[in-house]
């Protein structure tokens, strides 16, 4: 996008747009009503409220892809926009060879399986069997291919993630207009929230949805846009608080950490950066007010989230950032969005890839090196034990000896698509239930996943399709919100999933953002083979 045509570069009144821009091609218009069914409906699609809330959004996506890709050959068979069919539909980039690869290993991997059929469809895992893999790497191409984003889509998926953490907000305080809590077990309703479900996989929706309404935010200059994505960026964080899961604090700082750099680029987007962090410590405080309303009739929060939100100190911290909030607020008005030299941008990257070295380092070094110093409370965060992150380091640790004790073929190609479950089980299920009271179905580590479910090959393809992506982003955004939007939501994303479990219930987000962001390469005037 030229800066010519940015509606967020330049402050200007923003145009109502039509949902289907006129100039659009018919596979384009058919790609926009996907994307924008994923930001609207996707999210809040249920049938039996949470009881199947996962098979229903692997349907959602499975049949809106089938009903895309319908529409998509369609066009082809009947002649349609002949003029703007997409040129160079076949020349493969990167990551393209990248996403090709991950699902030629996913199938070889099926087809090598002693599960065969569960390494199909996932059904004893989280339903991400080859068939998903399949969908997943095909709404990539299709969207890729086929998508013109208007920047307005971000604004509609804005709308929807603010219902969506309201609704999680109300629970915390035990509203539950839906009826989805109440009709849950009192024992368990805890773990669930919202429309999305399991707290964890709440967490990744938000690290899903606040990169969003950030990175518009730090990019806007319509004060209209501006307070629309403040009031945004704090109800996504609100929903961050209520989520109750450490994963999603991981994803806010990966991608903060990069949006900070970006931002170093002018005095107009750092003042936006600062207002953004201003903006959710803020609503650490708003969401403690809720809190007196309903005199602290609430669900028990975290320790970290409980300390935002209720201690005082965080008053002082408030305090500096609108403070410096303000002093750049005054220098960008100044200085009429001064342009900083390149040299301040690597300075910043460079101490953010200091301190991201820094904490792998602390980390590593007591988990493998010193294992005895006495750590206090940053024991959990610090040390790697079977009891760390509420028992992840058991399967993180067990993964690895799978992936290592698997023989040859596993270590290449795996034991087949979502097929850690029965896998673990066959050698561990006495000792997880005897430790646990409990069985692991899933390393709760994408990558460890992947590393056992499709080896090294597939684990490889897959990293490898998210990194090159993000570094021809990277060599491209510019001045483009869209690419910088893919930038923080994959960064997030990936942050996240070391803590996480991939489920069709958020990860096909990912497909789709990884998607956008190849249709903006694209069409911008960047060489296929970069």
């Amino acid at each position: 996008m030229s800066e010519k045509k940015s509606k967020l570069e330049k402050p200007v009144d923003r145009k109502p747009e039509t949902a289907i821009d006129k100039t659009l091609s018919m596979h384009e218009k058919f790609a926009n009503i996907f994307l924008i069914s994923m930001f609207t409906v996707f999210p809040v699609f249920l049938t039996e409220k949470l009881f199947k809330v996962r098979v229903d959004r692997l349907h959602y996506f499975i049949v809106t892809n089938m009903i895309l890709l319908f529409f998509i050959l369609a066009t082809y068979i009947c002649g349609i926009d002949k003029e703007k069919w997409p040129k160079k539909l076949f020349k493969l980039s990167v990551t393209d060879w990248a996403m090709t690869a991950f699902l030629v290993v996913c199938a070889i991997s099926t087809l090598l399986s002693e599960f065969g059929k569960d390494a199909l469809t996932g059904a004893q895992g989280r339903d991400s069997g080859l068939i998903l893999m399949s969908v997943y790497v095909l709404c990539y191409f299709m969207i890729s291919r086929y998508l013109k984003c208007k920047e307005f889509v971000f604004d509609i998926f804005a709308i929807t993630a603010c219902v969506v953490c309201l609704i999680a907000v109300l629970h915390e305080f035990y509203i539950d207009p839906l009826d989805l809590i109440n009709s849950i077990k009192e024992d368990q309703r805890e773990t669930f929230i919202s429309t999305i479900g399991n707290i964890n996989l709440f967490s990744t929706f938000i690290c899903v949805v606040l990169p969003v309404a950030a990175a518009m935010l730090v990019m806007s200059k319509d004060v209209f846009i501006t307070i629309f994505y403040c009031v945004v960026t704090s109800v996504c964080f609100m929903g961050l608080l209520v989520a109750n899961s450490d994963s999603g604090y991981f994803g806010l700082i990966a991608f903060m950490s990069v949006l900070f750099v970006f931002s170093c680029k002018n005095s107009g987007r750092l003042f936006k950066y600062f207002l953004s962090v201003f903006v959710m410590l803020l609503s650490c405080k708003l969401l403690y007010f809720i809190s007196l309303i309903f005199n602290g009739e609430m669900r028990e929060l975290d320790t970290l989230p409980k300390t935002l939100v209720f201690d005082n100190r965080m008053y002082l911290f408030i305090g500096i950032v609108g403070i410096i909030t303000v002093i750049l607020g005054f220098v960008n008005f100044k200085s009429g969005n001064k342009e900083f030299p390149k040299a301040v941008r690597v300075i910043a990257a460079v101490i953010v890839g200091l301190c991201a070295f820094s904490i792998a380092f602390v980390f590593c070094y007591f988990s493998f090196i010193d294992k005895t110093t006495e750590l206090g409370s940053l024991t959990k965060y610090l040390r790697l034990n079977d009891q760390w992150g509420t028992h992840r380091g058991y399967a993180w640790i067990r993964s690895i000896i799978l992936f290592k004790s698997g023989g040859l073929k596993n270590m290449f190609v795996g034991t087949g698509p979502d097929t850690f479950g029965p896998v673990i089980k066959a050698v561990y299920r006495e000792d997880m239930i005897n430790r646990h009271g409990s069985v692991f179905d899933n390393a709760h580590n994408e990558y460890l996943n992947y590393l056992v479910t499709v080896g090294i090959l597939g684990a490889a393809a897959y990293i490898a399709a998210l990194v090159s992506l993000v570094v021809r982003c990277v060599k491209r955004c510019k001045d483009n919100a869209g690419i910088l939007i893919v930038i923080v939501v994959v960064t997030s994303y990936c942050a996240q999933a070391l803590f996480n479990i991939a489920t069709p219930i958020v990860t096909p987000y990912l497909f789709v953002f990884l998607g956008i962001g190849e249709a903006y390469l694209r069409r911008s005037n960047v060489s296929i083979k970069e």
